[in-house]
């Protein structure tokens, strides 16, 4: 991580970079002042301290420490922020709001706050892939993981030598939580919240190793450390190394074309597909059958946030067409009569697959539509990944909902230029968002 300049990050991974922050930008913006984190932004704006960095949508600044804390939160305070191929996803949500806090914070250039975000995002996507890969208990892993990467960005950033850096990812483990039962609570603030405990424990851990504080040696391997305490397998540490530098797996990413959870994604897809191509209405939809990964299963059955339960999301894609972030979030899309009967008609039945899943499997799907007209009609698929025209769309209308056409145009521009920039910290300022 200390040893790789920005010249030497691959053109893809860079342009990666570039489009990771772009999207969770956009995601943030539109997610600021959802219940979800409101509360951690009042409770930082109510302890004061230090005007030093932004909280993305919102006209306050805060601390390095809670704005960190505010970010990570607003970075999952929806569904909306980009998941991952192969179980490396959500990483975007700790490391992007944790490169914003340190980056303002230290007036980084453009290249030295990619390069940073590129190496961060990178040891989270792999330290994620490794515990999902394994799975023996049960976490969130996006935030474990996440803490890692988020202790790397404000390493970085802050100029930690290979020393420094490795006591900072040995205090960021210390740091590091999520336990999944999140899924009971149904507001989606303690899912949120697990991101925005990630990014502040990272930049805790990497402000702490620049002022001589020791973490444990070789924190990834070592008995008790990591990989022992959350997979019960210290030698899973070595996994995290192999073929770094040379692919990486922060690439794997998968970008949401609605703000639901990942589990959600390909059936909402395969949905609007078919009812595209048969030109079907919801009144003409009388079953929806879709089968999942068991651990997709638990996910959309347990959780009852409209974003996640598969029920609820299925059904406001078959009333209305789409799933946009207005279907989510006001329940008075809920309330339409529409709605409503189309609950107490429509069966919709979410069957677990028998045979073990990776990580990854959650993204492919089978789905089933039966309708009043007796046809029965059937997709398998896997999430087919958004191009790029597809997520300027994204970000351009997630944007729009709080900013004005011209002023979503030049935050655009700005962030695609982002690495030609001496100073970060103007364009993170603009980040902030009157109510």
């Amino acid at each position: 991580m200390c040893s790789t300049r920005h010249q030497d990050l691959p053109a893809e991974v860079r342009e990666e970079t570039l489009t990771l922050l772009y999207d969770q930008v956009g995601c943030m913006i539109a997610s600021a002042t959802l219940p979800s984190c409101q509360p951690v932004v009042d409770l930082v704006v109510k302890l004061g301290g230090p005007e030093e960095c932004t909280i993305v949508g919102h006209p306050v600044r805060t601390s390095v420490l809670n704005a960190a804390l505010a970010n990570g939160a607003i970075g999952h305070g929806d569904e909306v922020d980009p998941t991952g191929q192969r179980g490396t996803g959500h990483y975007a949500a700790t490391t992007v709001p944790t490169a914003l806090s340190v980056g303002q914070y230290v007036g980084a250039s453009g290249e030295e706050f990619v390069r940073a975000l590129a190496l961060g995002s990178e040891v989270a996507a792999r330290c994620q892939s490794v515990l999902a890969h394994y799975g023996t208990r049960e976490q969130f892993v996006a935030s474990v993981g996440g803490t890692l990467g988020a202790a790397v960005v404000a390493g970085l950033l802050l100029g930690l030598d290979a020393d420094g850096m490795e006591h900072a990812l040995g205090l960021a483990a210390s740091g590091a939580c999520g336990i999944s039962c999140h899924h009971l609570e149904e507001l989606h603030q303690i899912k949120s919240l697990n991101h925005g405990r990630a990014a502040q424990a990272g930049v805790l851990s990497a402000l702490l190793a620049q002022q001589g504080f020791h973490g444990p040696p070789e924190v990834l391997t070592v008995e008790n450390g990591f990989f022992d305490a959350f997979l019960g397998l210290p030698w899973a540490g070595n996994d995290v190394a192999q073929g770094l530098g040379e692919e990486y797996l922060m690439r794997q990413i998968a970008y949401k074309r609605h703000p639901v959870g990942g589990p959600d994604q390909t059936p909402v897809y395969a949905l609007l597909e078919l009812m595209k191509a048969h030109n079907l209405g919801a009144d003409d939809i009388m079953e929806i059958q879709v089968s999942v990964s068991r651990h997709a299963f638990h996910i959309v059955m347990t959780n009852q946030h409209p974003s996640v339960h598969m029920e609820t999301v299925l059904s406001l894609a078959a009333v209305y067409g789409e799933v946009a972030f207005k279907h989510i979030h006001d329940p008075i899309y809920r309330q339409d009569p529409r709605f409503k009967a189309f609950r107490e008609r429509a069966r919709i039945l979410i069957i677990p697959r028998p045979q073990p899943a990776t990580f990854g499997d959650r993204l492919e799907m089978g789905i089933t539509v039966r309708t009043q007209a007796g046809e029965t009609l059937r997709q398998d698929l896997r999430y087919p990944l958004m191009t790029a025209e597809e997520i300027q769309q994204k970000f351009r209308g997630l944007v729009g909902m709080r900013l004005g056409g011209d002023q979503v145009s030049a935050l655009e521009r700005k962030l695609k230029e982002v690495e030609t920039v001496a100073d970060v910290a103007p364009l993170i300022n603009d980040l902030q968002i009157g109510y």
